[in-house]
């Protein structure tokens, strides 16, 4: 502390430490330099200060800059954004979910513009958005609005209720996790499972550092997508390894379209083995249901 400081200084320090957003903190900072004591023995402080205030401006100039260069997110199938509050791990979410390197840092407000990854999952991919935080006057609200799943990203259920009030457009799912559960002991996981169970959360207990539940995030981000996979395969060969993404009640028809325009026209014979038939190989129709991992084989004429 600066020495005989006024009164006045110490209300604009306080604004100063309250102040969430980085135009606050430059506009707090500048209140603070302009109370701070001019004499001799603050000349420490004011030095500090104002290089900390230097090193904000130059923070929201890189920003801009990074906001006029970037383009619009052009949307690419099913679409998910991470969604939270400074410092949740969102960053280090979208590592583990896609093939996206963001920056990760254990200082607030490090995501300046939308992340953009890719996950695949068994051959379904979902591009995957890292939005600013909660807080953060680049925060794209309209992408939030406008995305086919939001998983909001929390350490407590009280982090819910500041993010909930951006959501409320939406009419996409909700995929809640809790995060760092890894500084969990046993009880308190236990105890976090209890809640999400009483209270029917769409929620998932994870750890981006241990990666807990990193996989059935991902089974929880297939199954938001209402799609089925279908493994074709020629007669006398193995299925293949890439499957037909289809919507969830696809029939034999569609998925002989998805292929080729005009296929369903052409096949004499369909033979299906998985969920959907009564024993493998079995002879259906073009109207048959598919269900997800099934494996269908065409027989043209």
């Amino acid at each position: 502390m600066p020495i005989n400081a006024s009164y006045e200084y110490f209300n604009a320090e306080k604004a100063y430490l309250e102040a969430k957003t980085l135009d606050e903190k430059i506009a707090r900072l500048e209140d603070l330099i302009k109370a701070a004591p001019k004499h001799k023995s603050s000349e420490n402080l004011l030095k500090e200060l104002r290089t900390r205030l230097k090193k904000f401006q130059e923070k929201k100039e890189k920003a801009k800059k990074s906001s006029k260069g970037k383009k619009g997110i052009r949307k690419e199938g099913f679409q998910c954004i991470l969604l939270g509050l400074p410092n949740s791990g969102k960053s280090s979410l979208l590592t583990k979910l896609t093939n996206a390197q963001p920056k990760i840092s254990p200082y607030p407000f490090t995501t300046y513009q939308p992340e953009l990854g890719t996950m695949d999952h068994y051959g379904v991919k979902a591009q995957i958005i890292d939005l600013p935080s909660i807080g953060s006057e680049n925060l794209d609200q309209g992408l939030i609005n406008t995305a086919d799943c939001i998983i909001i990203v929390i350490e407590n259920l009280q982090d819910l209720e500041k993010i909930i009030p951006f959501t409320l457009k939406n009419q996409g799912s909700k995929i809640i996790v809790f995060n760092k559960t890894d500084l969990l002991s046993s009880d308190q996981i236990r105890k976090l499972d209890a809640t999400i169970k009483s209270k029917k959360l769409n929620a998932l207990p994870i750890s981006t550092f241990s990666g807990l539940n990193i996989e059935q995030l991902k089974e929880k981000i297939f199954y938001e997508m209402h799609v089925i996979r279908i493994y074709t395969k020629e007669p006398g060969k193995s299925s293949s390894n890439i499957p037909l993404v289809l919507k969830e009640k696809s029939s034999v028809k569609d998925a002989a379209e998805s292929i080729l325009k005009g296929l369903s026209n052409k096949i004499k014979e369909t033979r299906i083995s998985g969920p959907s038939s009564k024993f493998p190989k079995q002879k259906v129709g073009l109207t048959h249901i598919l269900k997800d991992k099934d494996v269908i084989e065409f027989h043209t004429r």
